[in-house]
């Protein structure tokens, strides 16, 4: 009987566990050249924040950050904070990807006015990867077709393309159902096809900025490239906005 009783003691007088906050990652930008720096801010005593850079979920037994987390390539850094007598806290995700090869310039067909942005390198400018399409660093299309050729430097190798895309569905911007990659041939003077990427949206997604890498089913040396990409031209029914056409937006873009 006593057991029992003691039980009943500890289950009615016990205090319930509390989650941590999640800490709050400061970053200039998601895209840099050479390296570049994350502060991970969070004061909570009895508690400390742990981060990883492969991806994974950080555990109480990754690194502890006391200070801002040097980036030097492309990765993903993920917190999470600790405490005794606390529930960890919600992970907070942060991509950084560093420039590519050297672009000379990029041209792209007429977004919509309402989100175009005069600059010339608004797509190579390293300033951006945040999920707020208001923010001036993104072109938005509602038009059937987007299309965007970059030259490089140099002819080169290449082994893989690399997109920025807003995925924001409540408010109405969608994946593309479609990216073509092409690069310029010159020996029969025209853009031949090396990759592309169909998309899904049969069910709804985050709101996140997502990274599309798409590599050459063969070896290529080039200096031209061409993306064409396909918006959704139908929202799914499961959407309140099902029958119209998809926003699609762009930040950055990198050539590897």
């Amino acid at each position: 009987v006593l057991p029992v009783f003691l039980l009943i003691i500890h289950h009615c007088f016990s205090q319930p566990l509390f989650q941590l906050a999640p800490p709050m990652l400061k970053y200039k930008s998601g895209f840099f050249s050479g390296s570049t720096s994350c502060e991970i801010i969070f004061n909570q005593p009895g508690a400390e924040v742990r981060y990883t850079l492969n991806g994974n979920e950080p555990t109480d037994k990754d690194p502890v950050c006391s200070i801002a987390v040097p980036i030097t390539t492309k990765t993903t850094l993920k917190a999470k904070a600790f405490g005794n007598n606390f529930l960890p806290s919600e992970t907070v995700t942060a991509s950084f990807i560093k420039d590519g090869k050297a672009i000379r310039q990029i041209h792209y067909s007429k977004p919509n006015e309402s989100y175009a942005n005069s600059k010339p390198d608004i797509l190579q400018d390293n300033i951006g990867g945040i999920t707020n399409y208001r923010s001036g660093t993104w072109i938005g299309y509602d038009s059937d077709t987007a299309t965007i050729t970059i030259d490089l430097v140099k002819k080169e190798s290449v082994r893989s393309i690399l997109i920025n895309l807003l995925q924001d569905e409540n408010s109405w911007i969608f994946l593309p159902e479609q990216v073509l990659v092409y690069y310029y041939n010159e020996q029969q003077k025209t853009y031949l096809q090396f990759g592309k990427k169909e998309f899904q949206h049969a069910t709804k997604g985050p709101k996140q900025c997502y990274v599309q890498e798409i590599s050459p089913a063969q070896k290529i040396k080039t200096d031209k490239l061409k993306l064409v990409l396909l918006p959704l031209r139908k929202i799914p029914d499961w959407h309140n906005g099902k029958g119209n056409h998809g926003w699609l937006f762009i930040d950055e873009i990198k050539v590897y």
